[in-house]
């Protein structure tokens, strides 16, 4: 009985032992670039990516309550190409903010790639900026 226990409770404990399916980075700031290094190995698989970050609601230089932050947004490839965008997100003064970015990116090559992202306007409070990852294979 104690060898079957066993057993299974080896098997339950190997079955968790999987690859994580994504990650997440908080860079501390306040910065000029908040630069994320992504290793891309399987160009099949599909990217959901989200932002995250908090802001102290205090200073001469704090956003107005329902001020967007700007964010300058730069990808570049295991190739040096680069591809910029910009968009605008509102951050909640209390416990922080996550915000999707974009769902179902599929990378066209494997390899190194960094985003880049710059903030405008220059806020005080900002403690710093976050990208949240996760991958899948197919349709949700």
């Amino acid at each position: 009985m104690g060898r079957l226990a066993a057993l299974l409770l080896g098997a339950i404990l190997l079955s968790g032992c999987g690859r994580p399916t994504g990650g997440e980075q908080f860079l501390p700031g306040p910065r000029n670039s908040y630069d994320f290094h992504l290793e891309v190995a399987d160009t099949l698989a599909l990217y959901d990516f989200s932002f995250f970050t908090r802001v102290d609601k205090n200073g001469s230089k704090a956003l107005a309550p329902h001020e967007p932050l700007r964010l300058g947004i730069v990808w570049r490839d295991p190739s040096d190409s680069t591809y910029r965008e910009t968009v605008w997100m509102r951050p909640e003064y209390v416990g922080g903010t996550v915000r999707k970015y974009r769902t179902g990116v599929q990378f066209p090559m494997a390899g190194e790639w960094v985003l880049s992202v710059s903030i405008t306007p220059e806020t005080e409070g900002l403690r710093g900026f976050g990208l949240i990852w996760d991958y899948y294979y197919g349709t949700r």
